[in-house]
Parts: C-alpha cells; structure tokens; sequence
C-alpha cells in the first residue's frame, strides 16, 4: 500500500536536487519538506495570470500585465520615514499611462526613457493609472505561482528546486491507464507539471482534477488496506448467541423497535455470526434510541455466557449509560460501573467480580482499559462518542477482548463524505427515526434585549413542572470576549428564581461536587441546571422540555444540535431558545439554520460546509488525511467515483 501522496517509490531525499544545500534543506525540513515527493506535491497556493492584456480592453481596478515604451524620465521621491514613490508615463496600445511603484527605489536605474517595459500592477481606467507590483524581465508573460512556504526561501527558488525534482524523480506510481482513459484524466506526473508550471487555466482546471482522484482514490485504497488487516478471521469472533432467548427479551420490551432500530440489531447480529471481527458504527441522532440497539447486543451476548464493555468519555455519561441499562435490563444482566472516582475498595470487588466472569456488563470511562482490569471473556465491546478517544486508547480495551468485536457509537450525525472517508473502514448502521411519540423541539432565536421573555418562558415550563438546561460559554469572565459567564447567568436566574430552585455545574468543580449537583437536577430538588457545555452529551432528564442556550453564536451547529437534544426526551412539547445578539453574517446563518430544522443530518452537512472538514469534531484525530488539492465537501462526486473505482481495484487486487 503506497503513501497517499507518492509518485515514486522509494523516495529520495531533497539533498541529491540542485539547490538544495545544508541551509536549504534545514529550511525545507522546517516545514516538512524532506523528500522529492514532498517538493512535488507542495503546490502553489495561487497563480496569477502574467498574460499581456491590450490596455484597450483591460477591466477597471483588476490586476493586469502591459508592455509598452517609457516615455519619462523615472522621479524618485522620499517621505515619511524612508518611504518611497517612483513615478513615470509609458505608451501601452496607443495609451499614454502613469505607472507609481511605492516602496522599491532601486527599480529607478532599470526603467529606462525610451526603452520597452513589461510590468504587472492594478488599473485605474478613470485616472489612467497603474499602481506597479512588479517589472517582468522574462521573455515571455503566462502564468507565475506562489507557494506557502512560511518565509523560509523565495518562491522563485523554491520553483527552481521543483524543477530538479522533476528531473531527479522515477514516477514510477500512477492512476491506472483505464481510469486515466474513462475520465479523461492526466497522468499524473504530467498534472503536477502543469500545476508547478501552469500554461493555461484550462489546463491547470485539468490538473486539479486529476490530482483530486488521485488523492481520493490511494485513499480509499488506504482504507480498504486499513479494513482488511483489522477484520480479522478467526472463529473465535463467531458469537454464536440463542436467538429464541434473544426474542424472548425482544418482546418484553415497553415500546416497538423502529424499523432503523430493528436494521441496526440485524447488522450487530449478523456481524456476531461471523467469523470477522466486528468493526461496525452505529450512527443516530440525539435521542433516536441507540443505546436500547446495543443493549439488546449486549444480551445476545449474554446468552452464551460472555462478557460486554460499554467505554464512555464522560463519567456523566458514564453514570448516565449506566442507570439506562440498569433501567432496561434490571436482574436479566448483572452491570456495574467503573469510573475514575470509584473507591479503591469498591474497584477490588469490582474487578474480582469481573475477572470471575460473574459480571455481564461492564460501564465506565479510561478506567475501564487500565492495566488491573481484567476480564473472564470480554466478547463486544462498546465506544460511545468514540472520536473523543485516542487510536491507543480504543486499542488498549480491545486488547483485553477475547472475541474482538467493536461497537463505534455517535450521536454526532457525520456527512456522507466523512462518513466514507474518515470512517470508511467501517460498517454503518444508521438510525434515522426518532421513537414514536417524540414531539420535534421547537428552536427559536432571541437577542439579550429579550431576556425578560426568555425568562418569562423558562417560567412558565417551570410553574407546570418541568425542569430547564440553562448553557453558558465560559466559565469565567473574559477580558477579550463579550461573554455571558456561567456565574453571571446563574446569578440572573437565582435571583429570578430563588436559590432552591437552581444548581450550578461546570467542568472546574470536583467530581464529587459535579456528580452533586447532577443528582440534584436529576432527582428534581433542582428545577433549573445553569451549566457550560459539560451537559452537551450524556444527560437524560425526561422531565426537561426547555434549553436556554446563551451566546449560541459561539458555537458550532454540532454542538448546538447536541445541546438541544438534552431536551425532547418524552411525549411533552419541548423548546430550545437560542440568546445571541449574532453580528457576522457566520453567525446569523448558524441561528437560522438552526431553527429552520431539527434534522442533525441536514445539520451536519450544512455544519460541515461550514467549517471545513479538516475543524469538524476532530477529524485530524480520525485519520483524515490533509489533501493538497481535494476537498471532500465539494469534491463528493469525485470521493464517491474514486471509492467505487478503488472497491473495483482491491478487490482484484489491480492497484
């Protein structure tokens, strides 16, 4: 399997290209140049058209390329602390033209009257003026480049460099010629040519694509690599469970499975039967029920007597999966919970009991894959909000399995094209439909001016019972942002409210006070959590049906989707109201969308347009590579061809 980014195998190093000395390759490596394959896929990070434009014809306040006769002597003057302005006229197409250089006095000895100039700076039709950028001395104009290179050598040199690597460099990796053909596509050696050398726009537009397949198509043969060493044959992954006993829990449920819900536990089942390793994700929205589709995994399991391990990130999720499933499966399963402020007597007893094989379940945070937990046999394990884990993490715990068979939960709904690429050496199980009886959470938008209502409607949830999520951004007052701090917004509402009524939380007190403070907005002694985002997964409070999210513009519509889905969690209608005084056309756009929809889905998508894939909840963490050309939230058509060319491929083994 090759490196994504790779034309020739072995790679060289940048000390045997011309130009590059002791002092030049320090400067490369410095900024992760270190060989010929690293020169050749830096590319330029804009290109200006140097083509000479008629000046007849050259569009007002645009960056144009003229040659012509300089018809005044060149004046030179000095202000301001050594600035200067060189100034002269030059007949360009008929046109008689004032040219101003600021700031480069040595170019006074190189414009000479009466001689020809080509020179390229911003028109000023109106005044018949061009505010100079640069004096051409090439023979000819066409396309220049820049490229990032941090300051540490000229792009002229750096160009130059690139030129030796395309002499040095074997190319002696490619697109298959089949593909080339069907697509209409380069060879790549050719491509990155015309994007360091460019000749014309519509070749460089040809390039561009083709080195975008490129890259997406070794990707996606990366993943299928990746998918295959991890789905490891063996029969001892077969979980060979009772399916009569598994249908008889089935049916003692209080609700009917939805048909997402019934596909995903067919997809778990299945993987069980097989003889691969699972590496499966179950991927649903706040609230659509996905913890009830693990768990019924996890009585599969049961049935032949083996272990399960559900790893969270949070202890308040953790505490929160733990009374769920103690609330589903009561004396059918035995489950405990381990987490970083279990007490140490309590963790021994633990752990015998688990190493004994007497527990069938086991709930907890990193606790859980440290070194003294053993398992009798741990056949599923489960990772909830797994991208908030580390790669050596995951692994840790599934090195404690006896049958390795993994379970990825979000509720994060992840875009299609993450999907496939961040996420394409799994199998997905999506959870669309929210369980009957749920009531869509109206979302509104209000400025700080409003407070009086928003308080007004907090109240009014309140006088009938309820309980309400109150959300801020910062813990502390901040000097540089105009932001409502946790501690100045419980004051509003303990004030409004009185102080029996309302309980603070944040990710700064101890967990013993946060675990605190939960218990008591959980159990209902307290009518109103004021919290930061700590509460953003893992709390279940049916009782709540409303949400006041402070400065929302602050956040990403991720996590505001995640913030609002705290509320919705039974058969009562449900509001979230969004406070922000949004100043940026960003911003504004964030409120809108999010009450336009409460699909996370759509949400997704629309955040990931938003943000970029390379800021969306960690994805750099995930595998994601940082493609030079391609971008895979507008590049999807082109991700889903090279993923199906490249299924084609490894599967014939042709790549």
């Amino acid at each position: 399997m090759t490196r994504i980014h790779q034309v020739q195998t072995p790679d060289q190093s940048i000390t045997g290209l011309k130009g590059v000395g002791d002092k030049v390759k320090e400067k490369l490596f410095s900024i992760g140049i270190e060989g010929v394959n690293d020169v050749l896929f830096h590319l330029p990070s804009s290109y200006t058209d140097q083509s000479v434009v008629n000046l007849n014809e050259a569009i007002d306040g645009a960056n144009i390329t003229v040659e012509g006769t300089v018809k005044t002597e060149p004046q030179l003057a000095f202000f301001r602390k050594g600035k200067s302005r060189l100034t002269f006229f030059m007949d360009a197409d008929g046109i008689y033209v004032k040219v101003t250089f600021f700031n480069q006095p040595y170019l006074k000895s190189k414009i000479i009257n009466g001689e020809f100039v080509r020179l390229f700076g911003k028109f000023n039709r109106n005044k018949l003026e061009i505010n100079g950028s640069k004096l051409i001395f090439e023979a000819s104009g066409g396309m220049s480049v820049k490229y990032p290179l941090g300051g540490v050598i000229q792009s002229k040199t750096f160009q130059k460099i690139v030129r030796s690597a395309f002499d040095t460099a074997i190319f002696n990796l490619d697109l298959p010629q089949h593909l080339k053909a069907k697509y209409k596509l380069m060879a790549v050696r050719d491509a990155l040519f015309e994007l360091h050398f460019p000749t014309s726009q519509v070749m460089t537009d040809q390039a561009r694509r083709t080195i975008k397949f490129f890259e997406l198509y070794n990707f996606q043969l990366k993943i299928m690599d990746k998918r295959q060493k991890e789905r490891v044959r063996s029969e001892r992954f077969i979980v060979d469970y009772n399916i009569d006993e598994l249908k008889q829990f089935i049916e003692t449920l209080p609700f009917e499975l939805t048909g997402d819900q019934k596909r995903s536990v067919n997809d778990i089942c299945r993987d069980f039967k097989q003889n691969i390793s699972m590496h499966r994700l179950l991927q649903g929205d706040v609230g659509s029920g996905k913890t009830i589709v693990a768990g019924i995994a996890v009585y599969a399991v049961k049935t032949i007597g083996e272990q399960s391990a559900v790893m969270v990130p949070t202890e308040v999720l953790a505490n929160q999966h733990y009374q769920s499933f103690k609330d589903t499966f009561g004396d059918k399963l035995v489950i405990e919970k381990l987490t970083g402020t279990t007490k140490p007597r309590e963790k021994r007893e633990i752990l015998d009991r688990l190493s004994s094989g007497e527990i069938d379940l086991l709930v907890g945070t990193h606790a859980i894959f440290e070194d003294d937990v053993v398992f009798d046999r741990l056949s599923f394990t489960i990772i909830d909000e797994q991208h908030r884990f580390g790669v050596r993490q995951r692994q840790r715990l599934n090195d404690k399995a006896y049958r390795k068979n993994v379970l990825y939960m979000t509720a994060t709904p992840i875009p299609r094209t993450l999907s496939i690429t961040a996420y394409g050496d799994m199998d997905v199980s999506l959870i669309r439909e929210m369980p009957a009886g749920r009531l869509p959470i109206t979302t509104e938008w209000r400025r700080f001016n409003e407070l009086d209502q928003v308080l007004s409607s907090v109240k009014n949830e309140i006088d009938k019972g309820h309980s309400a999520y109150i959300v801020a951004p910062l813990i502390e007052e901040s000097e540089t942002l105009d932001l409502k701090n946790v501690y100045e917004i419980y004051s509003i509402f303990e004030d409004y409210f009185g102080h029996e009524d309302v309980v603070l939380v944040h990710g700064r007190m101890k967990p013993e006070e946060k675990n605190d403070a939960m218990k008591a907005f959980e159990s209902l002694n307290k009518k109103l959590l004021v919290s930061t985002t700590v509460i953003e997964v893992g709390i279940n409070v049916p009782n709540a049906t409303s949400i006041v999210i402070f400065n929302a513009e602050r956040f990403g519509l991720s996590t505001l989707h995640q913030l609002r889905g705290r509320v919705g969690r039974n058969n009562k209608q449900s509001a979230c109201i969004l406070v922000s005084d949004a100043a940026t056309d960003n911003a504004k756009l964030r409120m809108e969308i999010m009450t336009s929809t409460t699909d996370g889905f759509i949400l997704s998508e629309r955040d990931l347009e938003m943000r970029g894939p390379g800021d969306y909840f960690g994805v750099r963490q995930s595998g994601l590579p940082q493609f030079k050309v391609a971008d895979i939230t507008e590049d999807y058509r082109i991700l889903e061809v090279a993923r199906e060319e490249a299924a084609k491929a490894y599967l014939q083994d042709q790549f």
